[in-house]
């Protein structure tokens, strides 16, 4: 749960420290954008093959190595003198996370085999769907107090803490032998992902964009023929035949394009408009927090509805506060407006999707989990990357791409709320001499 804590809050930690680091390493738009995408780039498109590592190795051995890993890259940045060493920490941070995140699940898993295991992930997929906003607290916290440096040396302490803990957890999440196998063709998919991105930030350049973009899907494209004849893929197709879990997945890709890319830009617009202190700006965003903790309350109050049914509900929660987002982007209350509805539609999406993607895997279990979490940190770097190519051709890219995602959002949530009707419409009758 620390190390989950710690790869939450480093999605954003930065975002109040990025124009303190922008001005004292001379960062251009392109590279600051990149110090927030690198992170939840290469987390999310490592996560697979940090699973299937792990399967091979250990559990509790990738664990450790992905928290030293953290842990150097995150005291490589604190030092760093370039934008380009920031960037390179960055993107060893989210190295460290996709051997963690995992890792943590299946040790999770192994700790509450039976009794308790759903509260266990509960409190996981809290931690997963606040960690960001307590980023965003304890970012403009240290950014105040001691500058933008502390943002990434804190992390060693996290690190510290988790490794102590892990020595005395003692938990025995067993490893399987030869699941290490095919683990390269991960580099395949972080690299077309990476290529993609790339194109979305390079606007500026239309031919070197549209270059990037193209080898991007070539390179995607690869990975997928390849993985799909491997006899030991490293995505199994049949993890998709669920509808369930292809609502889960949905619901996580959109999470991540809505979530992280508003809280930075709101951090920003807040910062720039009202001139206030960092630490101010993120104790605003504590709502976030609060709001889940309330929907948590309210659906545990309420009728157990379908989880894809409380996903889309969540989704349009979200899709709301993006429109408000979109209307307003500088105001005060329409932001803390935009976080309470985001908060609340968080408290649907995360508890269900996580448990819906889990859900009779079977042998397939931890690669379930961790295409959920690849496709929520990919949609946060897809989050990133749209307002910066919005941003070459408009004065309004924040409000733009809010609406658009509250857009995509609404489809989403039709979508979770039809298969839900579907779902209960072919559902077997009880048979009523029985009951």
């Amino acid at each position: 749960m620390t190390a989950q804590l710690m790869i939450g809050v480093d999605a954003t930690i930065l975002a109040l420290a990025v124009p303190d680091m922008a001005a004292e390493l001379e960062m251009s738009t392109g590279a600051t954008a990149w110090v927030m995408a690198g992170y939840v780039l290469a987390a999310g498109s490592l996560m697979i093959a940090g699973g299937r590592v792990a399967q091979a190795v250990g559990y509790t051995r990738t664990m450790t190595i992905g928290l030293l890993l953290f842990g150097v890259a995150s005291a490589v940045g604190g030092a760093a003198h370039a934008d380009w060493m920031v960037i390179a920490a960055r993107v060893g941070q989210g190295v460290g996370a996709a051997a963690m995140t995992p890792a943590g699940m299946a040790r999770l898993s192994a700790a509450f085999p039976d009794e308790g295991r759903g509260r266990a992930y509960g409190v996981f997929g809290m931690i997963m769907g606040s960690g960001t906003a307590i980023g965003l607290l304890l970012g403009g916290l240290l950014t105040q107090v001691s500058g933008w440096r502390a943002c990434m040396d804190v992390n060693v302490v996290f690190v510290a803490v988790s490794l102590i803990l892990s020595v005395f957890a003692r938990d025995r999440a067993e490893r399987s032998s030869g699941h290490g196998r095919g683990w390269w063709r991960s580099v395949l998919l972080a690299a077309g992902a990476a290529s993609i991105i790339y194109a979305l930030t390079s606007v500026d350049s239309p031919g070197s964009a549209v270059g990037s973009a193209l080898v991007g899907v070539v390179v995607t494209g690869v990975f997928i023929a390849v993985d799909r004849r491997s006899r030991s893929p490293l995505i199994p197709g049949e993890l998709f035949r669920d509808p369930a879990r292809r609502v889960a997945y949905l619901g996580l890709f959109l999470w991540g394009v809505a979530t992280i890319t508003t809280f930075v830009a709101a951090s920003r617009s807040l910062q720039d408009e009202y001139r206030l202190p960092p630490l101010a700006v993120g104790a605003m965003f504590l709502v976030y927090p609060v709001a889940i903790q309330v929907g948590l309350l309210l659906a545990r109050r309420a009728a157990a509805a379908p989880g894809t049914r409380s996903i889309g509900i969540g989704l349009a929660l979200i899709g709301a506060g993006q429109v408000v987002f979109a209307v307003s982007p500088e105001g005060l209350g329409a932001v803390l407006a935009a976080l309470v509805l985001m908060g609340l539609g968080t408290s649907q999406v995360m508890p269900n999707a996580n448990s819906a993607m889990n859900r009779d895997a079977g042998p397939h279990a931890g690669v379930a989990g961790a295409v959920g979490t690849t496709l929520q940190q990919l949609g946060g770097s897809v989050g990133l990357a749209v307002p910066v190519a919005l941003a070459a051709a408009t004065t309004y890219a924040t409000s733009i791409a809010a609406g658009a995602t509250a857009l995509v959002l609404l489809v989403g949530s039709v979508l979770a709320c039809r298969q839900s009707t579907s779902r209960a419409l072919h559902a077997p009758r009880p048979d009523v001499a029985s009951t």
